[in-house]
Formats: structure tokens, C-alpha cells, sequence
């Protein structure tokens, strides 16, 4: 079977394609007064019967019977003098959508051979049908044979040609719904993806901090009023810190342009008022479209919060730069470090990851217990990019 989606539409052009062809030959055969007009009305009230139904989804051995028996309805009709070629184009046309090529082919050369002797035979009733004369001689039977033979290859031609570019159409536009559906399920995940980037990058850490120092408040309520006080104020001032990334984060994604360097300067500034850490800050980046700095913007803001988190490191080295190779980026600690080939459990690494592979680009990442983390991010020139 022909692998197509056949829609209703489609049946239903085809439908009534059929009923005009019989209501087209019913009209000639009234006005041109045939001499068979009963008969050929018999044969059109068939083939309107059989364009109520096309076996598109039956056996094989049905849709060959169906095919077979349009076929057949106009040769019989040849030996009873009745011309219904059009009807014979048609039904080779159907045989595309309900058989493979090589059938339809098989069909077109058997009704080739078997139809020609048939149509020869009837030529004087075809044209007594007329009120017409067949002069009987070899020549004129020779003339209309091969009259016949490239009428029936010329309607032939032009209706498979025309019903298999309507099956490419058809399959085309499936495939072009399916990969519809794909690149709206990839965009729902990847959004989905982002929005938890965003959350993890902005506010995870801040909202951690704020339940630790809520928490030593409540500890501390009924045994140190102080202590408990002190920690709720640093509360308010984490709660401050989530409202202002939020807004930082917003104007960020908002700005038509993007200092990644002022950013990335605003960041360290923010975390040496948290931590005592040396600080070795070295960031010379070239203006780069929005998208990427702020993907890379994300990447440094991601990886300080992770040595914030799990480093307890004393010292810290950032570093960003435009090389031969790309835009380089560097982040290096001298904490507690890590196995990297462990199983990551956490979401910070995975999104720097997720960055690192929107923008093409190379994650290297080294690291052994209590050596330390060294993350190198290398990403292709904006023109590289796709």
C-alpha cells in the first residue's frame, strides 16, 4: 500500500473528479443522441456507484479486484461500442494511490494488451454508435490502432505522472508535520530546559542561603535573641538579593546590547561582599551578540556560585579572553575538587554544559580531591556560530 496520508479531502476530490466525468459523458451521450444511450447510462450510474468507496486501507487482493473491475467495466463497455476512455485513465490514475509503481506499471501494459484488440473489434460499433462508417480495409484499422495505443500512452502518461506528483505532495507534507511536531517538542523542552537554567543560575543559590539563615533563626529564637536577630536581617538582605536578580536577570535578557565585561565585573564585585576569597580577575572580552555574552555571563555567574557552594576554596582565578582558537574562559579554584567521572547529581554543571553546547562550543573540565577545579569553556567566533 501506498504509504500516504489520504486524507478525506483527498477522497472526496477524487469523488467528485468521477461524478463530473459522469456527468459530462452523460450530457454528451444526451445531446449527440448515441444510439446506445440506455445502455452507456448503465454503465455511468457503475461507475458512480464505485466512486462511493476507494479501498485505500483494504487488502491488497481488494484494492487489485477494484482496480481490476473499473478496468473491466470499460472494456466491456468497448465490445458493446461504447467509448469510455476517460473512465480507463481514471481508474489507471486510482491505481496509484492503491498500489505500488511497479503494479501500476504492470496495469497500464496487461490493459495495453488485453484493451487494444477489444477496442480494435468494436471500432465499427463504436463508430455505427456515432452514425459513422469504419471504411473496412487494413489501413484504416492499422491508422486507428496506433491512433488508439498513443492516445491510451499519452492519457495514461500525464495521469500517473499527475497522481504521483499528488503522492509526493502528500508525502511531503506529512513529513514536513512530523518534523513540525519534532521542532515543537525539541522548543518545549529546550525552553523548558532555559527556564530552569534561569532559576537554578538566579536564584537557587540566593534561596539556599536565605533557608539556611532562616532556619539558624528558628534555631536560635528561645537561646540567642541576638544571634537569631542577626540572622534574620541577612535573611532580609538574601530576600533583597532574589527580588534584585530577578530584576537583573529580566534586563539582562531585555537589553538590545550586553557589557560582558561590566557585567562579569558587577558579579565579582557582589561576591567579594559575601566571601573573603583572592581573587584573581582578568576579563578582556570583545563585544559579542547579545545571546552569546549572555550565555557566557551565565556561564562565569555559574561557575563562582559552584565554588561558593562545594569548592570551600581560598582562592579563585577567572579569566576571559579572545584567542586564535575562540573566545576562551577559565574559572580555576584551589578548593576540595572533585571526581569528574562520579555521577553530577546537582544542576550547575549540567547547565553550564547545556550553555557551553547551545553556543557549539568546547567544555573542558579538571579536577582531583583537594587539587582543586580548573573549568576551560573555548567557544567558536560569532561568525562560527549556527
Amino acid at each position: 500500500m501506498i504509504d500516504i496520508d489520504f486524507s478525506s479531502t483527498l477522497y472526496r476530490l477524487l469523488r467528485y473528479i468521477e461524478w463530473a466525468l459522469v456527468a459530462i459523458v452523460a450530457l454528451n451521450s444526451i445531446v449527440n443522441g448515441e444510439a446506445n444511450i440506455l445502455l452507456g447510462m448503465l454503465f455511468l450510474a457503475n461507475f458512480a456507484l464505485l466512486s462511493l468507496f476507494l479501498p485505500v486501507h483494504r487488502p491488497l487482493w481488494q484494492r487489485r479486484g477494484y482496480v481490476a473491475l473499473g478496468i473491466s467495466l470499460v472494456l466491456i463497455a468497448y465490445s458493446f461500442g461504447i467509448d469510455f476512455n476517460i473512465f480507463l485513465y481514471l481508474y489507471i490514475a486510482k491505481s496509484c494511490f492503491l498500489l505500488d509503481r511497479r503494479s501500476t506499471v504492470v496495469a497500464v501494459i496487461v490493459t495495453a494488451i488485453i484493451s487494444t484488440p477489444i477496442y480494435i473489434e468494436a471500432l465499427p460499433k463504436i463508430f455505427q454508435n456515432f452514425s459513422c462508417q469504419l471504411a473496412d480495409n487494413s489501413t484504416e484499422i492499422q491508422k486507428f490502432t496506433v491512433n488508439y495505443l498513443g492516445n491510451y500512452l499519452a492519457g495514461n502518461t500525464f495521469a500517473i505522472l499527475f497522481s504521483w506528483m499528488v503522492i509526493a505532495e502528500q508525502k511531503s507534507r506529512k513529513r514536513a508535520e512530523a518534523l513540525t511536531q519534532q521542532v515543537e517538542s525539541l522548543g518545549i523542552a529546550l525552553e523548558r530546559n532555559r527556564i530552569a537554567r534561569e532559576i537554578h543560575d538566579s536564584l537557587g543559590h540566593t534561596l539556599t542561603n536565605l533557608q539556611v539563615q532562616l532556619a539558624v533563626a528558628q534555631e536560635f529564637r528561645q537561646r540567642n535573641l541576638d544571634q537569631s536577630f542577626r540572622a534574620i536581617d541577612l535573611a532580609k538582605k538574601l530576600a533583597d538579593q532574589c527580588i534584585e536578580d530577578v530584576s537583573q536577570s529580566l534586563s539582562t535578557m531585555r537589553q538590545s546590547q550586553l557589557n560582558l565585561n561590566q557585567a562579569c565585573n558587577l558579579l565579582i564585585e557582589q561576591i567579594k561582599q559575601n566571601q573573603v576569597w583572592q581573587i584573581q580577575w582578568q576579563v578582556n572580552l570583545p563585544d559579542l551578540p547579545l545571546s552569546m555574552g549572555y550565555h557566557l555571563y551565565c556561564i562565569v555567574k555559574e561557575g563562582l556560585i559552584n565554588i561558593q557552594k562545594h569548592a570551600q576554596a581560598s582562592k579563585i582565578c577567572v579569566r576571559g579572553e579572545q584567542t586564535p582558537e575562540g573566545i576562551v574562559v577559565e574559572i580555576g579554584d584551589n578548593g576540595q575538587g572533585f571526581d569528574p567521572g562520579m555521577p553530577k547529581s546537582g544542576f550547575g554543571l549540567k547547565g553550564i554544559e547545556e550553555r557551553v553546547q547551545s553556543l557549539n562550543g568546547r567544555l573542558t573540565v579538571h579536577s582531583q580531591l583537594n587539587q582543586g577545579t580548573h573549568l576551560q569553556v573555548v567557544i567558536p567566533y560569532p561568525s562560527q556560530v549556527r
